[in-house]
């Protein structure tokens, strides 16, 4: 009874130390209070947010906001078109807080399936945007 108390104490410490195994949660300093998928950015703001892109349209637009941002934090939009990898777009947040976005030329070759992964330098996602490209 006591050896399986003290394994319990032992694996409860473990936990209250490290409470995620390394790499498996974003930077928590950051918080990421806004993402949209949109037709465009005006004065810094998402346009026409929308989950459905006409190829007539020819652009996407990943619109992403943070706040707090304590430090110059890299982030990432990445970008995939039916689960293959189609553009990987590193972004510099600054603080105090700090919005952002990336986009891509749609094409032809383009229509189907889309999301975007927003993560942090080692690849951790703090959200994904699905959408489609329609004809």
């Amino acid at each position: 009874m006591k050896s399986s108390n003290a394994r319990l104490l032992f694996t409860l410490g473990l936990v209250l130390l490290f409470p995620f195994t390394a790499g498996s949660q974003p930077d928590s300093t950051i918080v990421l209070v806004d993402a949209a998928m949109c037709e465009d950015i005006q004065s810094g703001a998402p346009q026409n947010p929308t989950t459905v892109f006409s190829i007539e349209r020819r652009t996407a637009v990943c619109f992403t906001a943070f706040d707090p941002v304590p430090q110059q934090t890299v982030i990432y939009h990445q970008w995939f078109h039916r689960d293959t990898p189609s553009a990987r777009i590193k972004l510099t947040l600054k603080p105090p807080r700090w919005s952002s976005y990336s986009s891509i030329q749609l094409r032809v070759e383009d229509i189907g399936p889309w999301r975007v992964e927003i993560t942090d330098s080692q690849g951790n996602i703090y959200h994904v945007l699905r959408f489609s490209v329609t004809e």
